[in-house]
């Protein structure tokens, strides 16, 4: 045990014992402050980029081309003149709006069930329909498209009408040419989607699902594999915000041939 000894003086003193003192509430008002923008994070969730920027179809292998074609093909079952399903053959199937019921005067003269028909491009997530989730749809009007030869009366020459065939480009007829999407990948981690057609006819009020084959090239024409033929890939470029298209083999495709859908016939 140490022992100390203090001379005590006559007048008032002090004595001056040393102490080590921590203040251990410095900066305790800025932890206060940066644990409750950590707790805020947590529950709201930070800021993110939800800007949309516009993805265009990627160069064809040569560089120099950057159109897609999509050929939208009917199935011909006008009375008397189709054929049943059952004993269909691939040229049943045609790129023509007559196949669909409407006649040449309605397509010529843009009347409305015609007009107000459109092609519908669903991209999901997955190709498997029972857990998939649709994320964005594109439209492709009726009014853009090649044209046929038809006529409307016996009494004038044959006219020039729509039917469903469209080149897609920078130029021209462009409405279904360009996928927006976020462009921040952080914020929606998704780049590769499977997109699914389906044509809405105004004349009779419904959609109508296309296929990626035609029926009568399967086996069995009402069993298959719905992933194999209801979908196409699309793979996003983030670095050159582009997209390219893919058949169920990951050959690229509308490039060199045109993207084929064709009419699904429901069981008879």
């Amino acid at each position: 045990m140490n022992k100390y000894r203090f001379n005590i003086p006559e007048n008032d003193g002090y004595i001056n014992i040393p102490l080590e003192i921590k203040w251990d509430f410095q900066g305790r008002d800025e932890s206060i402050e940066l644990y409750e923008e950590d707790v805020i994070k947590q529950i709201i969730g930070g800021p993110r980029d939800y800007e949309i920027t516009r993805f265009s179809h990627d160069f064809h292998t040569n560089n120099t081309k950057t159109d897609i074609t999509y050929e939208f093909n009917f199935f011909d079952n006008n009375p008397g003149t189709g054929s049943d399903i059952l004993v269909a053959t691939s040229t049943d199937w045609s790129s023509t709006y007559l196949n669909e019921g409407f006649t040449s005067s309605q397509i010529y003269y843009y009347e409305n069930p015609f007009t107000k028909s459109f092609f519908k491009l669903d991209f999901y997530d997955s190709n498997d329909s029972t857990n998939q989730t649709l994320f964005f749809t594109i439209i492709i009007p009726t009014q853009q498209g090649g044209t046929e030869t038809a006529s409307i009366s016996p009494l004038i020459p044959d006219v020039e009408i729509k039917r469903p065939v469209f080149k897609l480009d920078f130029v021209g007829d462009k409405e279904g040419f360009f996928i927006y999407w976020v462009r921040d990948k952080n914020t929606i981690d998704i780049s590769t989607f499977y997109m699914s057609a389906k044509f809405f006819n105004a004349r009779v009020g419904g959609f109508m699902r296309m296929m990626t084959t035609p029926q009568s090239n399967l086996p069995n024409k009402f069993l298959f594999d719905d992933r194999k033929y209801f979908y196409y890939k699309v793979v996003l470029d983030y670095d050159k915000y582009t997209y390219s298209i893919y058949d169920t083999t990951d050959v690229r495709v509308g490039t060199t041939s045109s993207i084929k859908w064709y009419e699904y016939v429901n069981q008879p």
